[in-house]
């Protein structure tokens, strides 16, 4: 998940400020362990300012479900974080105008048994504008980026994957309907499925087969998978088989009867 936040903040000051930090590379770091391997990384971050520019890196938490997404200021809120596991520095970094910086990771898997499949958690960077203090005045409108860079530990678990398929239902945006299913990853690792939907007449013929966009689901995440229903004529009942294909032959199937 590429994850960049703004806020803004407004401060009485004469000047208008805004962030210049920037992460050079992806912000979904993935590596593969084993119970207690250490593993270390980087993160490349740029100054792309004309001037200096601070630069905070902290911990949090990522959740989200099919209605949205949450950070957690504390670690370990579920049972697939490996926040305890990252050690990283530093915490606080100072770039000159054009710089560029490292922040150096490390992750300690524990040695257990019962650790098995994905965990994440996430390091954010945010650019940090000065204030200066004896300034006074006129209002600000000053701009923050927080970038949420996702570090994610693959152990490896023969289990396959786990999805539930939750009620379907019809949903309208604007003058467009979609047939939309939420699905949870019950599972232990990490799973990107290629969700469809066919789509059967009165007959048993197929008439239409209809694919979502990709999404990812972590552990305990859940997502909603929306197919576009244009083309197809209301007013009938149809049979309707939803099929998410994810890797290592990991296959889920619903059947739904539509009507709208």
């Amino acid at each position: 998940m590429k994850s960049i936040i703004c806020a803004v903040l407004i401060t009485l000051l004469p000047f208008i400020s805004s962030a210049s930090i920037e992460i050079d590379g992806s912000l979904r770091l993935v590596h593969n362990g084993v119970q207690g391997e250490v593993y270390k990384g980087e993160i490349k971050i740029h100054n792309s300012d004309k001037f200096e520019q601070d630069a905070k890196i902290y911990q949090k938490e990522l959740l989200y479900n099919y209605k949205g997404f949450t950070f957690y200021d504390e670690p370990t809120t579920h049972n697939r974080s490996n926040a305890n596991w990252i050690k990283f520095s530093p915490k606080m970094i100072r770039l000159k105008a054009g710089e560029t910086a490292y922040i150096q990771y490390e992750v300690s898997i524990p040695k257990h048994d019962s650790v098995k499949g994905t965990y994440w958690s996430v390091l954010m960077v945010e650019a940090v504008n000065p204030i200066d203090p004896n300034q006074a005045g006129q209002m600000n409108i000053n701009t923050l980026t927080r970038y949420a860079i996702q570090l994610i530990t693959e152990v490896p678990d023969p289990n396959k994957g786990k999805l539930i398929f939750m009620e379907p239902t019809l949903v309208k945006e604007g003058d467009k309907l979609f047939l939309a299913v939420d699905i949870e990853n019950s599972g232990t690792h990490y799973i990107s499925p290629d969700v469809s939907i066919e789509i059967y007449n009165e007959k048993g013929e197929s008439i239409k087969v209809i694919k979502a966009s990709k999404k990812g689901l972590f552990p305990t995440t859940s997502s909603r998978f929306k197919f576009d229903l244009d083309g197809v004529p209301g007013g009938k009942t149809y049979k309707t088989v939803i099929v998410a294909a994810g890797a290592n032959d990991d296959v889920f199937g619903l059947e739904y009867t539509l009507y709208f």
